[in-house]
């Protein structure tokens, strides 16, 4: 084996955990009407209520922010016959209006509570997703980084000692970064009639990964 052959390489898994200190409730509004206008009015007002919703929770207005709104045309499958046969086709149901709104906050569990609560009773009555996460990436991503860095020469050493030959030094690391937010979501479904102590939410920490390929000499 040549001199510059003698290299190992090895690839650090890198965990770390923490615990969420953000939350987000995104909300969905759907509106549907045979007419296009009616439609939009209707998701307008629905969006309005909402808002006022928010307020009397206790937060801003405009906290709750828009991140996608679409009018579409909907069709209903309907089944006819066709002589003896039967056939399904397409029919015009109507167009719906959708709004897709998010509103972002520091955790703490009596205002979560007091959020769900208004709108859960909400004439609008949107469709709810919480999402918990960390606000400080940041320290997270360094926190794994570290791990895998110490992962990587833990597997390097112990091979190299298992092998009869000892870790050199560092020729090169090659990580490709992933800006991913560590977060759980926790799906609600439609606010109907609902029990305020079943919102009572203890998130676990939220924990991620990550890789990164290191390469060592080995003497």
């Amino acid at each position: 084996m040549t001199e510059d052959k003698r290299r190992i390489h090895i690839r650090g898994i890198g965990t770390a955990a923490q615990t969420p200190d953000t939350v987000a409730l995104s909300l969905t509004l759907a509106a549907q009407h045979n007419e296009y206008a009616a439609a939009m009015k209707i998701g307008s007002q629905q969006v309005e209520m909402l808002r006022e919703a928010i307020v009397d929770a206790g937060f801003k207005a405009d906290d709750l922010k828009t991140i996608n709104f679409n009018v579409r045309a909907v069709y209903e499958s309907e089944e006819y016959r066709d002589g003896n046969s039967k056939r399904n086709r397409q029919v015009f149901a109507g167009f719906e209006c959708r709004h897709d709104l998010k509103l972002n906050f520091d955790f703490d569990n009596d205002k979560l509570n007091r959020a769900l609560d208004t709108i859960a009773v909400n004439l609008a009555q949107p469709k709810i997703s919480i999402a918990f996460a960390v606000k400080d990436t940041a320290a997270l991503n360094d926190a794994i980084l570290k791990s895998a860095a110490q992962d990587a020469r833990r597997k390097a050493e112990i091979l190299c000692a298992a092998s009869g030959v000892k870790l050199g030094r560092l020729i090169d690391i090659n990580y490709s970064w992933d800006d991913s937010r560590a977060q759980e979501t926790i799906v609600y479904g439609e606010c109907a009639s609902v029990d305020r102590n079943a919102f009572d939410l203890q998130p676990e920490d939220l924990t991620a990964s990550d890789s990164v390929d290191f390469l060592w000499e080995i003497e």
